[in-house]
């Protein structure tokens, strides 16, 4: 059997992740709701004008009110929504647009639909300690998920020693006996949408993987500005260069090596799961 190159890979997984995201687009274009790609995403449409050669997702986030609306009208037909709500079993907070057509095979081993992630952009106190508390109420839910979910940590992943304490006490302790994960992502939504983004001067996605990093000034998201991305044009935020800085220090410096990770490991057409 031929071995499959890990770029092969990740390449065949950029090209059929590109069509969800052009179809998100589309849909969002026609209704008029707000939306930005963010993180790694963004950071590929202004230095590689696409995806970051070894990155196999796209993140996009959205405005509450945007994105709640998504949700309720989004035709899901040759791509659905999963989220908490719609899945009970699902793991995690935030939404997935998702593949009928392709599975992936995580780093956990976990194999899931295709996708790409959605976020909810939700304000936050204007006040710097307020915002502080509000920020840690949140990450405390959210490590209360982690700790029940402890089978979706990538134990691979660079981490500082705090964190892989937490690791332990995740993968030794019987959590699922102590946490309710439905009651958990309920408190983190009403958290969550306790602050409007509109109304505050600091806004963002906590949720995403670099937690309270991902809050940034309202304003740098400004108004959804097109960004060239592979073969088409994605929204993302206005003040780029002052977002990317926030988000990576020197964003148009290539890592090395050892700082390039993917996320999944395989993808697998589902009609050969049938």
């Amino acid at each position: 059997m031929t071995k499959v190159s890990k770029d092969k890979t990740i390449k065949t997984i950029q090209d059929n992740i590109l069509p969800i995201a052009k179809d998100f687009h589309k849909f969002c274009k026609k209704e008029k709701l707000r939306y930005y790609i963010i993180g790694g995403t963004f950071l590929g449409a202004i230095r590689h004008k696409g995806f970051i050669p070894w990155d196999d997702d796209i993140d996009i986030a959205m405005p509450r009110k945007d994105y709640e609306k998504f949700l309720k009208n989004y035709p899901q037909k040759k791509y659905f929504i999963l989220n908490y709500k719609t899945n009970p079993e699902y793991k995690y907070y935030i939404s997935k647009l998702c593949s009928k057509d392709f599975l992936i095979k995580e780093k956990t081993g976990n194999e899931v639909n295709l996708f790409i992630d959605i976020f909810p952009i939700d304000g936050m106190p204007n006040n710097k300690i307020l915002r502080k508390i509000h920020c840690l109420r949140i990450l405390y839910h959210r490590m209360k998920l982690s700790f029940y979910y402890n089978d979706t940590i990538d134990k691979a992943k660079k981490r500082k020693a705090y964190e892989k304490v937490l690791i332990f006490f995740a993968t030794t302790i019987p959590f699922k006996k102590l946490i309710n994960p439905s009651k958990e992502k309920k408190k983190i939504d009403k958290l969550l949408m306790k602050y409007k983004f509109e109304k505050s001067n600091h806004s963002g996605t906590i949720m995403g993987a670099y937690r309270e990093r991902e809050i940034v000034e309202t304003r740098l998201f400004g108004e959804p500005t097109l960004y060239s991305f592979e073969d088409t044009k994605f929204y993302g935020p206005e003040k780029y260069d002052e977002y990317l800085t926030h988000m990576y220090g020197d964003y148009m410096t290539i890592p090395k090596n050892i700082d390039r990770t993917s996320h999944c490991g395989e993808l697998i057409p589902i009609s050969k799961k049938k």
